[in-house]
């Protein structure tokens, strides 16, 4: 029997084996949390989250110094009132993009002024909470919302700092749901069109608003420099052709996030340092063009923080082979909490925790509990024997599986928690039925 840990490259740090082949996540048996707080169950490993925040820290404090950096972590990644206390612990700002995660934040104590508020369609009154609440940046993102803003900070007698975002149409090597920068993209306003170019001489010439940056995000999962290098350069030209007609420049630039993370697809990700050390060389080479000091850099990763810090766990409910060689196995979740198989064709691997060094010598479709064909969490993935009351859990769970979670079929959500060696914080309760039915008026 192998001693070595399964798909360890997609697990939290903390992860191991115990004598008994068991595995454990911060020193604690997944099976012990399963019954503990029942299934499915979305477990965060604290300590795993720690670590990706210090890679950047360290990334681009050694290998970045070309400017002052900020990070902000994209709360859409997954959000908590428990995460953004953590957040903030760790430094950094948090890229908000609905009221919601503004609310959230804002019963987290978050510091305002370390928010930026992103989103292609804010409504009026979520703007207006941003304002009343004192939002560090609010993102511009096409003309409608520039004159809703404009028109706001007039009534408030405010002068709110913003950002324009860019669609720089940069190509990336990524899902085409998850392409966000290129000519054609919702986010944004083009910039070979010269709207980007008019919005931000609009915002300077009405002197209603504070420009404070320009922003662009290119896509997620993405795994090579390239894009944000291209971005980089993109949004510096822009910045050059306002300060030749206005002698505006930005305090901050954003080439956004995106970074990706190891999957099964791709189990060698390239590290930040890398991303890093390309805008770092990118700057170089433009720092003789540029009439001003190169502006601050801001990131805002999602993925590539809580990704690999997270784990699904699920329950066996039943087993069925049939005719055709299909052998599934049924569990208690499924896309009402991980839509990202369905939707984007994601995939992912699964461990059996109570018997993770067990050899494989079955290969299960691993299907979920809705009534719906297509929830389908895993295709074919070989694992040992198992059978109903058994667990699986899957890596890489912690991003973008539980903020698109949905209640379809009426299924109560998952409880949530986090974990290190000294305690275990529940961050979501687990829905209720009375949860649900409290949303029918009578």
């Amino acid at each position: 029997m192998s001693s070595r840990l399964p798909a360890a490259e997609l697990l939290p740090d903390t992860v191991t084996i115990s004598p008994h082949g068991e595995l454990l996540i911060a020193g604690r048996k997944l099976s012990d949390l399963a019954r503990m707080y029942d299934t499915p169950l979305y477990i965060f490993d604290r300590a795993t989250i720690m670590n990706a925040c210090a890679r950047y820290r360290q990334a681009f404090s050694t290998d970045y110094t070309a400017s002052t950096v900020r990070i902000l972590y994209a709360s859409k990644a997954y959000i908590s009132p428990v995460l953004a206390r953590l957040c903030m612990e760790q430094g950094l700002g948090l890229d908000v993009v609905s009221g919601g995660e503004l609310q959230v934040a804002r019963h987290a104590s978050f510091p305002m002024e370390r928010i930026s508020f992103h989103g292609n369609n804010k409504s009026e009154a979520e703007l207006r909470m941003a304002v009343d609440l004192g939002v560090g940046r609010i993102v511009l993102d096409n003309w409608s919302e520039l004159e809703r803003v404009t028109r706001i900070a007039q009534e408030t007698a405010t002068r709110p700092a913003v950002l324009v975002r860019v669609a720089p149409d940069i190509d990336t090597d990524t899902h085409k749901y998850l392409q966000t920068g290129h000519a054609t993209a919702k986010f944004g306003f083009p910039l070979a069109t010269g709207d980007a170019k008019a919005a931000l001489l609009r915002i300077l010439r009405d002197d209603r608003l504070d420009l404070a940056g320009i922003h662009a995000h290119s896509g997620t999962l993405l795994r090579e420099t390239r894009p944000y290098e291209e971005c980089v350069e993109r949004l510096l030209s822009l910045a050059c052709e306002i300060y030749q007609e206005t002698r505006w420049w930005p305090e901050e630039i954003s080439p956004g996030g995106g970074w990706g993370i190891e999957t099964v697809d791709v189990l060698q990700m390239p590290p930040v340092t890398l991303l890093a050390q390309a805008l770092q060389r990118t700057v170089e080479a433009l720092r003789p063009t540029l009439p001003a000091p190169m502006p601050t850099l801001i990131l805002e990763p999602g993925r590539s923080l809580i990704g690999r810090a997270g784990l699904a766990v699920y329950r066996i409910g039943a087993t069925k082979a049939t005719p055709g060689g299909v052998n599934y196995l049924f569990v208690d979740g499924g896309m009402g909490d991980n839509i990202r198989p369905a939707l984007y064709g994601s995939r992912y691997t699964a461990l059996a925790p109570e018997h993770v060094l067990e050899p494989a010598s079955q290969t299960y479709s691993l299907s979920g509990r809705y009534c719906e064909s297509g929830d389908m969490l895993i295709e074919q993935v070989e694992l040992p024997m198992l059978y109903e009351g058994d667990l699986i859990c899957l890596p890489t769970a912690g991003a973008y599986s539980l903020p698109m979670a949905s209640n379809y079929n009426l299924v109560p959500r998952p409880a949530v928690i986090m974990v290190d060696e000294a305690e275990i914080v529940i961050m979501e309760r687990r829905e209720t039925y009375e949860d649900i039915l409290g949303r029918y008026l009578a």
